[in-house]
C-alpha cells in the first residue's frame, strides 16, 4: 500500500484514511517528495490534499489562469 502522509510536530498524517486497526502495528519505508510539495507547507494544515498537488498541477493552474486579472480589469474599465 501506497499513501501520502504530512509530517507535521513530530507526527505523520495521512492524508486519506487507512484501512488499519486501532494500534494495529505497520512498518513503513518513506520517500521524501520533492521541495515543489513541501513549499506551500503553511497550508497543508487547514488544506492537506494540497500535499498531493505536484508542479505540473501548479503548472497548469498558471496556464489556466494567466492574464486572468488583467482581462477582468480591462473589461471593467471598459464598463466605467
Amino acid at each position: 500500500m501506497t499513501i501520502k502522509a504530512i509530517y507535521s510536530k513530530g507526527v505523520l498524517k495521512p492524508l486519506e484514511p487507512l484501512p488499519l486497526s486501532e494500534n494495529q502495528t505497520v512498518e513503513l519505508s518513506l520517500t521524501i517528495l520533492p521541495e515543489t510539495t513541501a513549499t506551500f507547507s503553511s497550508l497543508f494544515g487547514k488544506f492537506p490534499q494540497l500535499a498531493a498537488l505536484t508542479m505540473d498541477d501548479f503548472l497548469w493552474a498558471e496556464q489556466q489562469f494567466s492574464g486572468t486579472v488583467e482581462k477582468q480589469s480591462r473589461l471593467l474599465d471598459t464598463l466605467n
